[in-house]
């Protein structure tokens, strides 16, 4: 490779690696040294260095950016239970209620996703045709006596032969009712992210069931309070594009 303006060459013909590395140093210490004028008005410093295999040359510059190169795993992947929570959670967006949308999400010891649920009105009764509230004087104009909540759905929704030995993961702590379906079912395990209605009679009554027939439950803390879906990431990472294919006749 010609020599190009203002790149300099070490003082000495020398072959510089990892035994000799002390002494690449202090030769380009006094080129630094000897030429520091020039360097500082260039602001730049190219070093051209011989490989010992082939015998050639290459120049690398300080100003120019080193192409990436991917070879590992990303590091900030979600957990396991990150990851279920979160799908759980992305269950809920589809509930209507307008107050409190609910998903769960039931998990194989495999960690395999077998069935979703989110708080609805049954199959075949209209969204728009029964209560959404909870304050109406008369109880049968109120939510409660129709709503199938996440737990109820997911079990139901199922897409193996059963859940037993299953986890479930869910927003909130279970309701009474729903404890007695996961019992049921044969799910061993309840995940859960908030016990804010804890002082309910429901779920204490639910904590005494699940205690009593050996269903273990814990809350899941995440290692973020937010996640972002953003559709159009897929386009926006073109780092390990395929490269472009030849033509043939």
């Amino acid at each position: 490779m010609s020599k190009r303006k203002n790149d300099f060459c070490c003082p000495k013909d020398d072959i510089y690696n990892s035994e000799n590395i002390d002494t690449f140093k202090k030769d380009l210490k006094d080129l630094v040294e000897s030429n520091g004028d020039t360097l500082l008005a260039n602001n730049s410093i190219s070093i051209s260095y011989r490989n010992n295999e082939d015998d050639s040359h290459k120049v690398i510059n300080e100003n120019e950016q080193p192409h990436e190169t991917i070879n590992e795993k990303r590091k900030d992947y979600l957990s396991w239970d990150d990851f279920f929570m979160a799908t759980a959670f992305l269950a809920a967006k589809r509930s209507k209620d307008p107050v409190t949308q609910v998903g769960a999400c039931i998990v194989t010891p495999e960690k395999k996703i077998v069935g979703t649920g989110y708080n609805g009105m049954p199959i075949g009764c209209n969204d728009d045709d029964f209560p959404w509230g909870k304050s109406s004087s008369s109880k049968i104009d109120n939510k409660y006596f129709y709503v199938c909540h996440a737990e109820m759905n997911a079990v139901l929704n199922k897409n193996s032969a059963d859940v037993r030995d299953c986890t479930i993961y869910v927003a909130l702590f279970p309701c009474n009712e729903c404890a007695k379906i996961i019992i049921q079912s044969g799910i061993k395990e309840v995940v859960y992210l908030s016990d804010k209605y804890s002082y309910k009679l429901e779920m204490i009554a639910a904590k005494k069931m699940f205690n009593a027939s050996g269903v273990k439950y814990r809350q899941h803390i995440p290692s973020t309070q937010k996640l972002v879906l953003d559709f159009s990431e897929i386009n926006s990472n073109m780092t390990q594009m395929p490269g472009t294919p030849f033509k043939t006749n």
